[in-house]
């Protein structure tokens, strides 16, 4: 049995240290493919009614099915490599889009709701314009001067459309839940 410290035992650290770093820029690479820079401007999608050029809030679109075919394309084109195909199984890069509304649906009181719908377009416009970055790094492109509000819109009434899939729970977690319990005593 060798020691932690034996030479054998480093070497192998030292020949896995750059596996390691080779897997972490890998992943990183990935992650960043994410984040890849957009393309010139779009114009507004054909059949989408426009907006004009002040930016609305709440969600003009809201409510409206004839706008969730342009928003489906649009979502297909820019937003799926990120936030999986048809916003059904994200993956791990981008979150799952069709989550924001969680906590408005369960509201009861209309006026809250609606301003709480409003909140979440205000939170997912902010994102979608400028983008999202973290220490340094962009995870999410800007969309500003690219995507006209229509498509932005539309792209957001497509995945509020999109059916929220049952609470996801970790394997190790027993049936019905985390159980809590009070630490014991000292």
């Amino acid at each position: 049995m060798s020691h932690p410290a034996s030479p054998a035992r480093a070497t192998g650290r030292r020949r896995a240290a750059p596996a390691r770093l080779a897997g972490l820029a890998l992943a990183l690479a990935g992650g960043l493919a994410c984040a890849a820079t957009p393309a010139t401007p779009e114009p507004v999608p054909p059949g989408l009614p426009p907006l004009g050029s002040d930016w609305q809030l709440p969600n003009p679109y809201r409510d409206q099915p004839e706008v969730r075919a342009a928003g489906a394309a649009a979502y297909e084109r820019h937003c799926a490599n990120c936030h999986g195909e048809g916003a059904q199984r994200p993956v791990a890069e981008g979150p799952d889009l069709r989550r924001l509304n969680g906590f408005c649906q369960r509201l009861v009181d209309s006026a809250l709701k609606a301003r709480c719908l409003k909140d979440v377009d205000a939170y997912f416009l902010e994102s979608v314009l400028d983008g999202k970055r973290r220490a340094g790094m962009v995870h999410m492109p800007p969309w500003r001067g690219v995507l006209p509000q229509e498509t932005i819109w539309a792209i957001r009434s497509f995945v509020e459309a999109r059916r929220v899939p049952p609470p996801r729970t970790l394997p190790d977690l027993p049936p019905g839940g985390a159980v809590l319990r009070a630490a014991p005593p000292r």
